[in-house]
């Protein structure tokens, strides 16, 4: 079961957490000492005077420490990867309980004006984006935001279908990914401006700029051998170099625009090359997987290995920004000139396709995060799919958000356009989660994910729910003009020239107003929407909207109740045919010390 696997998983990566923490430590020491010790033998040969012998050992304890740095890397690298994989299965355990150490909620993807996504808690802090969110770069989060908000056609949704069942086994190589990115959190800040920067025209170095960048260093190199040995003077040296300032000066601007627009992201292009490397392999067979690491392939060199340089020659550039670097070296080697050419061929040969890089990256983060959910929860189904007719047939559909063995099952099945399933019910009684149970299965299965369901067939639809419509003091709104506008948005969208009907979900309608109007309102729009492609699903206390189902087949009566046990509301949310006809409003009431009586009140 995915919970044992999670938690054996998180104590051997703990364990290996403390292994690498416990090197990490020793080669702290062992540097420490090869420091000290260096440093007191340097001490000893100097002061017998013997200074070749200090030469070379001052060479061997540079490059023994440079050893021993880039050990001690990479013995940090490991300790961290353990330490996430460790953290990664923790979150994973946590979301069967539907608890959630990410912080991240997807609000900035929020479109309060958006058909469903505010009432289905697509984003928030208990949210469909929570509870499958495995990505890591800004772009992945963007793209599974946008899985979540904008339906694609069923072709594409049947892609990834197939790449999920292929990635969905792949455990360690889907761990790897999200580990790779969580060591180094800058890949979730945007790349907008490394992307601009790939893409714009800039003008080109001039050409003698190019040659002058290797003539000049020459130059001044032999002017300082001469000036050493007594044959020129000191001023021929500070003439040399202030000629190498003027040369500067030609790209000081554009060297400091291109620092600027790269440096945030230096350390994000090393993760997001290791994550391209990773993507790599193994070779996948499923279409979108497949054409994912088609795009990453280049004929002279691989995605990975294109950002990897980047990396490097952002990385050299930026040491500009050290005032002691560039005094003592950029200057004398013209170092802004030759990484501005450098970065210039690079825009020629690979900006074009970075864009299309991290797209292929963000890809796959958001199908990596449906087969995350895919392997969390075996008891979900693959959703099926009818593009004939309209059709929504939901056996033992459960709420997602609730942790199994805590949801209730309930079933139902629509058939054909213009169908309204109406449910009337008691308070509390679940009518209310029973919409949001069969809108938010169905927004995944259009997403591509499984469902909490022992089987879903949907046709491809349009959501759109009316179910939290509020008042708002900014647009002097009440809340049923809210609704009414709200109500306004579905009509509009079932008139617009689209393939796909209108799957709509209307909770408590026109509860704004009076029961008349209420009553009167509901029923005329329920006609109305009869006479489009739309089907949908209308929650009421109106039961009787319920003898439209006599003189009207298209409606459907469905109820939830509840009942008073030993003087206690029960509730077993299963869903009834037919009209309800046990209300608990007076029990409520009652429960918090409003005495009901049924005569008329007296004084």
């Amino acid at each position: 079961m995915p919970q044992s696997i999670f938690a054996e998983r998180e104590t051997r990566f703990l364990q290996e957490e403390l292994k690498g923490r416990a090197a990490y430590n020793r080669l702290a020491i062992i540097r420490v000492i090869w420091f000290v010790g260096a440093a007191f033998l340097l001490y000893l040969l100097l002061d017998r005077g013997q200074s070749l012998a200090a030469i070379g050992v001052g060479l061997l304890a540079v490059t023994g420490f440079l050893i021993l740095l880039k050990r001690h890397q990479a013995v940090q690298r490991r300790r961290d990867r353990a330490r996430w994989l460790a953290f990664i299965n923790r979150d994973e355990a946590q979301r069967l309980e539907r608890k959630f150490l990410r912080p991240e909620t997807g609000a900035d993807f929020a479109d309060p004006t958006h058909p469903y996504a505010g009432d289905l808690d697509v984003f928030g802090n208990h949210s469909l984006f929570r509870l499958l969110n495995r990505t890591h770069t800004y772009e992945g989060s963007r793209k599974l935001a946008a899985y979540l908000l904008s339906p694609v056609p069923i072709s594409e949704v049947l892609l990834r279908q197939d790449a999920v069942a292929e990635l969905k086994p792949l455990l360690d190589w889907r761990q790897e990914l999200a580990a790779l990115a969580y060591l180094n959190p800058t890949v979730g800040d945007s790349p907008d401006e490394l992307k601009n920067w790939a893409t714009k025209a800039d003008e080109p170095v001039p050409g003698y700029l190019a040659v002058a960048r290797w003539v000049f260093p020459a130059i001044t190199l032999v002017l300082v051998g001469l000036w050493m040995g007594g044959m020129v003077p000191g001023w021929a040296v500070t003439v040399s170099l202030l000629a190498h300032g003027l040369l500067l000066s030609q790209v000081a601007e554009r060297a400091k625009n291109a620092s600027e627009q790269t440096f945030a992201m230096s350390q994000a292009l090393k993760t997001y090359r290791d994550l391209l490397k990773h993507l790599e392999n193994p070779r996948f067979q499923s279409a979108i997987l497949h054409r994912l690491q088609t795009v990453t392939s280049l004929d002279t060199r691989s995605a990975a290995d294109a950002i990897g340089k980047l990396s490097q020659l952002v990385e050299n550039l930026n040491f500009r920004r050290n005032p002691y670097f560039f005094l003592l070296i950029g200057i004398f080697t013209l170092w802004d000139i030759h990484y501005l050419q450098a970065l210039d061929r690079w825009k020629r040969v690979y900006g074009p396709h970075l864009a299309d890089w991290l797209d292929a990256l963000a890809e796959a983060e958001a199908l990596n995060s449906l087969a995350g959910l895919a392997y969390a929860h075996p008891e979900y189904v693959v959703p099926e799919f009818n593009e004939e007719t309209l059709e929504l047939d939901a056996q033992q559909v459960r709420h997602p958000m609730l942790k199994t063995g805590q949801s209730v099952a309930n079933s139902l099945r629509i058939n054909g356009n213009g169908q309204t399933i109406l449910i009337t019910g008691s308070n509390m009684s679940g009518k209310s989660t029973f919409l949001r149970t069969v809108g938010t299965n169905v927004v995944l299965a259009l997403a591509g994910a499984v469902v909490a369901a022992d089987r879903l067939v949907c046709s491809p639809v349009q959501v759109f729910t009316s179910m939290r419509t509020q008042d708002s003091l900014e647009e002097n709104t009440s809340s049923f003009y809210a609704e009414l506008k709200r109500l306004k948005t579905l009509i509009d969208r079932t008139r617009q020239s689209s393939n796909w009907p209108v799957l709509y979900f209307l909770d408590e309608i026109l509860k704004g107003t009076n029961s008349a109007d209420r009553h009167r309102g509901a029923r005329a729009l329920i006609l109305q929407l009869h006479q489009t492609t739309a089907s949908g699903f209308v929650s009421t206390h109106d039961v009787e909207l319920g003898e439209l189902a006599a003189t009207h087949p298209f409606v459907h009566n469905y109820s939830f109740r509840s009942d008073v046990v030993d003087g206690k509301l029960h509730f077993d949310y299963q869903l009834q045919t037919g009209v309800c006809r046990s209300f608990n409003a007076s029990q409520l009431m009652q429960s918090i010390g409003i005495q009901i009586q049924d005569d008329a009140l007296t004084e």
